[in-house]
């Protein structure tokens, strides 16, 4: 485990980022800032960038068909009433998905970028079901982050073995410092891994994750120690290292302001 390693940011590529950050703004209610361009400010203090892509930026396809651009990562937000905040999304500017597989639940959306996003019924505690640790159950009302895979069990293996996330609340996802969500998601299509730096006509990161620590050099270490790969090119200097989790996924290790 890597020790205060702590969520520095989620970074989403955006064809538009001025557009997609005040979409969120508008749906979420979160605080717009400026750090590093375009960003929120949400209400368990994670910071979300959106970056206007150096390459061109393919927004996903989905449902996922073979060779297209795979959605990577996406969002999932926990509503009290669905088709108000489905309505309200498409006012904004989303669009609903074509194809929807969530019944009377779960509403799949589409953002500005084509990124896709779930709006997913609150439920109670009875239908939340014993699989949850109850002391979590109020997580629930935030958003939470979902990482696609090719095997579940092994990409939260690594992150658990990365972070001090707390494991207790489900088999697929583990509990940030800040009560964050990330879900693991086994993939029903053939997942295909992201390449970094971005190639034409292969498949783009969509989103990542950006971590703070405290020892750079000792972080990479151990990340590799623990499956990851340090990417072969590199343009964070002293301050950041780029690094690929065993999945293929990109992510940042950054050095904290305080060292």
């Amino acid at each position: 485990m890597i020790s205060n390693i702590i969520i520095g940011d989620l970074m989403i590529d955006c064809a538009n980022a001025e557009r997609a950050r005040n979409f969120y703004a508008n749906f979420t209610g979160w605080e717009k800032c400026t750090t590093y361009g375009p960003s929120l400010i949400t209400d368990n203090g994670l910071v979300i960038l959106f970056a206007n892509c150096d390459f061109e930026y393919i927004p996903p396809v989905w449902p996922e068909e073979p060779v297209k651009q795979q959605k990577q990562m996406y969002l999932d937000f926990t509503v009290d009433d669905l088709q108000p905040a489905v309505d309200e999304a498409i006012h904004l500017g989303a669009k609903k998905a074509a194809m929807q597989y969530g019944g009377e639940h779960c509403v799949t959306m589409m953002d500005t970028e084509g990124h896709p996003f779930c709006l997913c019924k609150r439920q109670s505690e009875a239908e939340f079901g014993v699989h949850f640790e109850r002391k979590y159950y109020s997580i629930l009302a935030d958003y939470s982050i979902n990482i696609d895979c090719p095997d579940t069990k092994k990409l939260r293996e690594f992150y658990a073995g990365l972070t001090s996330w707390d494991q207790n609340f489900h088999w697929t996802a583990l509990v940030a410092e800040n009560g964050l969500n990330i879900h693991f998601m086994q993939s029903d299509f053939d997942y295909i891994p992201p390449v970094w730096p971005e190639e034409p006509g292969k498949q783009q990161k969509q989103m990542h994750l950006d971590f703070t620590v405290d020892d750079l050099p000792s972080s990479v270490e151990e990340a590799i120690r623990l499956g990851a790969t340090k990417a072969a090119m590199q343009y964070g200097g002293e301050h950041f290292v780029t690094m690929i989790d065993p999945d293929g996924h990109p992510f940042c290790l950054c050095r904290s302001d305080n060292t």
